[in-house]
């Protein structure tokens, strides 16, 4: 399987290396048109083999083999512009002037500029590729590769998050590897993840602030050596990107209201760690704010967002395109019926009052299921997404990509048993299924930030 991996990605690779772009253009040629057949057929192999080697996961050798897939495939759906453009100005305008940054920071120091720029506001970003380049990495380099770099990090703190919150019965799950699997084909945050950004890091430091912040949810106690790294890291994270920050607050709130309700015994401090973790961020993002831009603070702007949204689904609509809610809706389908097998529901007709029986019995449980309740601690972001309360931009991809780290777990688990099924008949109906979507994943990606292009 390793082989097959192997060489359906260099197959993906070598395919784009014929193809150079040069700049942005008004020929008749769009991005999804260029990328040849082999790439698609590649990610589609790859995309299976990870699939076949769900049923094998108790077998430690192919555990770290899935990982190792999982991020080979989302190199994958993210490598076509980086090889293919020869410049990154040719394919994201706003990457030219965070590399222009960095440039002139080497060659004639750091300078923060004014406020309103990201490197003055949220300097992070900027300060970690300057350190970069100075250790001798070319800034070209840098920008194209540091992503990819990223992205495979982000997908091992997921590991280690649901790693932390797998119950003790459960602790030997694939689900964990399922997780990173689900999360290596998904095409809501596409422009975003085609360049090094701000938001690039700040997706990172999300993951690490919130598997120390669970990490610490199981600690016995609020020792220095425990509380100090978390502290850190979440002002690492204000200091790289404003969203990111505002979605781990969210997410902090949401999981202290979850162990506040089923109070699971292995995080008996859970609900008073998670409380004070989102104050303290919320505290220091707006201090910070603050201090560093005064406009920074405006209530009435984070108390709007309902309206922005209600205006927004009137012209634009909830779902811009069906390519758009193709991968949202497979995760929401996987998540469902986990949850309605969790709650033991059989009959649709007795949902709302099975849902409220099943959620007063897993209350009472002395142990309680920590994955559930860490599930559960998502649907906070899931309501305010609905409403926009906490500000008018939270509508959006990058907040339902944090929405759905709360789903993976339970989605995981129903694609655990579909990969499990002896009936070929259905294995085949999965297969197709899972292709659809990973390839609808893919061309969305491409075709959503497809600009006509000029060939070199």
């Amino acid at each position: 399987m390793l082989a097959v991996v192997i060489a359906a990605f260099l197959v993906a690779l070598i395919s784009l290396l014929p193809t150079k772009i040069v700049q942005m253009g008004t020929s008749p040629y769009f991005i999804f048109q260029v990328i040849p057949l082999p790439f698609w057929i590649a990610i589609v192999v790859i995309a299976c083999t990870v699939f076949f080697m769900i049923p094998r996961l108790k077998e430690n050798r192919f555990k770290v083999l899935f990982i190792f897939s999982s991020i080979l495939l989302i190199i994958c759906f993210r490598m076509a512009f980086p090889i293919e453009f020869t410049t990154i100005p040719a394919y994201e305008p706003d990457a030219s002037t965070y590399m222009t940054v960095v440039n002139s920071w080497v060659t004639h120091g750091i300078d923060f500029g004014v406020q309103g720029n990201y490197q003055h506001n949220y300097p992070m970003a900027f300060l970690v590729a300057y350190a970069f380049v100075k250790l001798g990495v070319s800034l070209e380099t840098f920008f194209r590769v540091a992503p990819f770099v990223i992205y495979a990090l982000d997908m091992l703190f997921l590991y280690l998050i649901l790693e932390e919150v797998m119950p003790e019965d459960k602790k030997k799950s694939a689900i964990p590897f399922v997780a990173i699997f689900l999360f290596s084909f998904s095409s809501l945050g596409y422009w975003v993840t085609v360049h090094y950004c701000p938001e690039i890091l700040g997706s990172l430091m999300f993951f690490v602030s919130l598997y120390l912040g669970v990490r610490l949810a199981k600690a016995k106690s609020w020792s220095a050596e425990n509380m100090l790294p978390v502290f850190a890291v979440i002002f690492i994270l204000i200091l790289s990107h404003h969203l990111s920050t505002l979605y781990l607050i969210i997410t902090f709130f949401g999981l202290s209201l979850s162990t506040w309700f089923f109070k699971p015994q292995k995080w008996k401090n859970g609900a008073r760690t998670f409380l004070v973790l989102g104050i303290f961020a919320a505290v220091a993002w707006f201090t910070y704010g603050e201090i560093v831009y005064p406009s920074f603070f405006n209530i009435e702007s984070y108390l709007k967002g309902f309206s922005n949204v209600v205006q927004l689904s009137r012209t634009a609509g909830l779902i811009p395109n069906l390519t758009f809610a193709v991968y949202p809706v497979f995760i929401v389908i996987l998540f469902a019926i986990e949850f309605l097998r969790v709650m033991q529901i059989q009959n649709p007709k007795s949902l709302s009052t099975s849902i409220k029986g099943k959620l007063r019995e897993i209350r009472t449980r002395e142990s309680g299921d920590t994955l559930f309740v860490f599930s559960m601690g998502f649907i906070l972001i899931f309501v305010l997404f609905l409403v926009g309360l906490p500000v008018p931009v939270l509508f959006g991809n990058r907040i339902m990509e944090v929405l759905f780290i709360g789903m993976f777990p339970l989605a995981s688990q129903t694609l655990i048993g579909l990969a499990g099924e002896k009936s070929w008949k259905k294995r085949a109906l999965i297969i197709a299924i899972l292709i659809a979507v990973v390839l609808v994943a893919d061309y969305r990606y491409y075709s959503q930030i497809q600009r006509r292009v000029i060939f070199a």
